[in-house]
């Protein structure tokens, strides 16, 4: 497992897309946190920092894109032939795969969530803003947006569509398209406003969800209803890995 794990590692380091991937969510992340402590209006009853630390929240969408990626680039470039040839027991490199994204994944949340508070928090105190932030609510969103991002890749991780063009588009359509308009449809939309992913990552992460009205989960019952549905995508893309053809 440890020559797996290393074999992973590699891979993720010297692929570029990973790095070019990461490189733009940071300076989008850094982009958007700036913009919003410097110039947005905020209601007199919301929270300023939770508020602008949700931009954070696009690392999510990196490390669910970077989980996909792992997987589907494998089958497109048919690596994954000569992986399954050297390792036919196909379980533990999807194992070795999660354990090198999720803690990759790990970093770069709190490298995102960090920087991100670490911008936003001078931005907003000089306006006074945050004049006197709770250091215990800044530590709960960099860790729970840090293990969140980390529980996104572990859901790419778990992809069960082979096509790497169409998987990105499935995810990126439910994340930002299907649960943001079932959200507001009666009798469902309370629902998926409370436990659709983007909502359970701002409930994790300890920010605020969209709408903003919304009432999220708490941190920590929104991060193990975030971990179950990892759970869940990695069995069923486990099976479907072991059961499926591998073919050139």
């Amino acid at each position: 497992m440890t020559s797996l794990i290393r074999a992973e590692a590699v891979k993720l380091g010297t692929t570029r897309a990973f790095w070019l991937l990461a490189a733009g969510a940071l300076a989008l992340i850094a982009i958007a946190v700036t913009a919003t402590a410097a110039a947005a209006s905020f209601t007199s009853d919301g929270n300023p920092v939770r508020a602008t630390l949700a931009l954070a929240g696009l690392a999510q969408t990196f490390a669910l894109v970077a989980g996909t990626l792992a997987v589907t680039s494998e089958f497109r470039h048919k690596t994954i032939i000569e992986a399954v040839l050297i390792t036919p027991r196909r379980t533990p490199l999807l194992t070795a795969k999660l354990t090198t994204v999720t803690t990759a994944g790990l970093a770069f949340g709190l490298i995102a969530t960090g920087g991100a508070t670490a911008i936003a928090m001078p931005i907003l105190a000089a306006r006074h803003l945050a004049s006197q932030p709770d250091g215990a609510q800044l530590a709960a969103i960099i860790v729970g947006g840090t293990v969140a991002t980390a529980l996104f890749a572990a859901l790419g991780i778990g992809t069960i569509i082979r096509n790497q063009v169409g998987s990105i588009i499935a995810v990126l359509g439910l994340l930002y398209v299907a649960e943001p308009l079932l959200g507001f449809l009666p009798g469902i939309g309370n629902t998926v406003q409370k436990f659709g992913l983007g909502s359970l990552s701002s409930g994790a992460s300890g920010t605020v969800g969209f709408p903003a009205s919304t009432h999220l989960l708490g941190q920590v019952p929104a991060a193990l209803t975030l971990a179950a549905c990892a759970l869940a995508v990695l069995l069923t893309g486990a099976v479907l890995l072991r059961r499926r053809d591998i073919t050139t």
